[in-house]
């Protein structure tokens, strides 16, 4: 599964959107435990009403351009998730998310929209806008448009 996204922040900024709890609070959900950096385990919070956790250790720390985590959501194998930042002009950051290793019961097509919606949310906070106020209403919506480009 791979996203591309322009964001309307220098890679610092958004870097640390990704990497500090209370900036990735506001846009992703809670870390539970631990924080984002090098060679460190945590555990996030997902959005909406599913009460998910996703156990993460860090793999590659690059600031402000590169990481690599594990991922574990509940209920799932651990799988990779790898995120580029890359300048985009003097104000804009080129986000390319890549989750690699989705092996049942992940489905490829559950992370493509569940990204895009943390991206969503993510544009807003970066825009100083409140991140998305049901998550679950933005996923909803995405589902199907990413299940028809998958053949689903």
């Amino acid at each position: 599964m791979r996203l591309v996204r322009r964001l309307p922040a220098p890679p610092e900024q958004v870097w640390a959107a990704w990497t500090r709890n209370e900036l990735l609070e506001l846009w992703f959900g809670p870390a539970l435990s631990g924080e984002p950096g090098p060679d460190s385990r945590f555990v996030l919070e997902g959005r909406g009403q599913h009460g998910d956790t996703i156990a993460c250790e860090v793999l590659v720390w690059k600031p402000p351009h590169q990481m690599e985590i594990t991922w574990r959501y509940t209920g799932e194998h651990d799988s990779r998730v790898r995120l580029n930042l890359a300048p985009a002009g003097e104000d804009h950051t080129d986000l390319t998310l890549e989750h690699h290793q989705l092996t049942a019961p992940a489905d490829p097509v559950d992370y493509a929209a569940g990204w895009h919606m943390y991206s969503d949310s993510l544009h807003a906070h970066l825009t100083g806008r409140p991140p998305l106020v049901d998550s679950d209403a933005r996923y909803a919506e995405l589902f199907p448009e990413y299940a028809k480009l998958a053949g689903s």
